[in-house]
């Protein structure tokens, strides 16, 4: 079996024009390969190769937790900064890369924690992170953030969903109903691994103005398992972003994480 650090091949990116904006969502599987094994730095070179516009990032890992655990509940924003509390891969991805960033603590352990982040080149505005956990075992987040990009604010939510139907479709219907009275209009992205292999969310978000990009293109979209995806867990959600292209990722990445990658390019209406 090869290293993942042999693996990484830098994805092919068509030439952009300026309103076009590449939106990278990641299941980073505590950066850990879908045998177990450490990835992390092959993980972090693939991240570079792609030079998007975003980085939608679910299962940051930190091995350690220096400081008191923050909670909140729905509807209620974790008032405290975490950049003192929490330095986990994502943190270091953005500053290799000299990324702005927003963080969004969901599981906390003794000795390891992990949740999402986003991550842009482009001024970063945090909006906080919503607790949408649907009962105790799953503790689950909506990361919110707003981006400069094109000389308009693009609203970024990224999210990590339940793994029953049930617990799912109460969070999807949260964070329809965040979108409706906290961004009701301009452009949006939703991205994230939502554990929806039936694909309840494409109606439910399409009902509210949000298209699924995979979805619309005719595209698969299928990123689990990464060795052979057969499943659409992972979506991207637009809104006055007209998606262009599903770029398929390359197939060394199917050594990183037990997800695949979701890649889209987009353009800002």
């Amino acid at each position: 079996m090869r290293n993942p650090e042999e693996l990484i091949r830098d994805v092919a990116q068509p030439k952009v024009q300026s309103k076009d904006f590449i939106a990278v969502s990641w299941n980073l599987h505590k950066g850990r390969s879908p045998l177990g094994f450490q990835a992390w730095q092959a993980m972090q070179r693939w991240v570079q190769s792609t030079h998007a516009d975003a980085y939608f990032l679910q299962e940051a890992m930190a091995r350690r937790m220096p400081g008191p655990m923050l909670s909140g509940g729905f509807g209620e924003p974790l008032a405290d900064s975490f950049d003192d509390v929490w330095h986990c891969q994502a943190t270091e991805i953005a500053r290799a890369l000299e990324l702005k960033i927003a963080l969004g603590p969901n599981v906390f352990k003794p000795s390891w924690r992990h949740g999402n982040a986003i991550l842009s080149p482009h001024p970063l505005d945090p909006g906080g992170r919503w607790d949408i956990s649907a009962h105790r075992f799953e503790k689950r987040g909506l990361l919110v953030a707003r981006a400069t990009f094109a000389g308009k604010s693009v609203t970024l939510l990224c999210a990590h969903l339940a793994l029953t139907r049930s617990a799912r479709l109460r969070q999807m219907n949260w964070i329809a109903n965040w979108i409706s009275q906290e961004a009701p209009e301009g452009p949006l992205v939703l991205a994230g691994d939502f554990n929806d292999w039936r694909n309840d969310s494409v109606p439910l978000f399409g009902e509210h103005g949000l298209h699924e990009v995979a979805t619309l293109l005719g595209e698969s979209g299928r990123t689990f398992p990464a060795f052979s995806p057969a499943l659409a867990l992972d979506k991207m959600f637009v809104r006055d972003m007209k998606p262009v292209e599903w770029i398929q990722p390359a197939q060394e990445t199917a050594w990183l994480s037990d997800h695949l990658p979701y890649i889209a390019r987009l353009r800002v209406d």
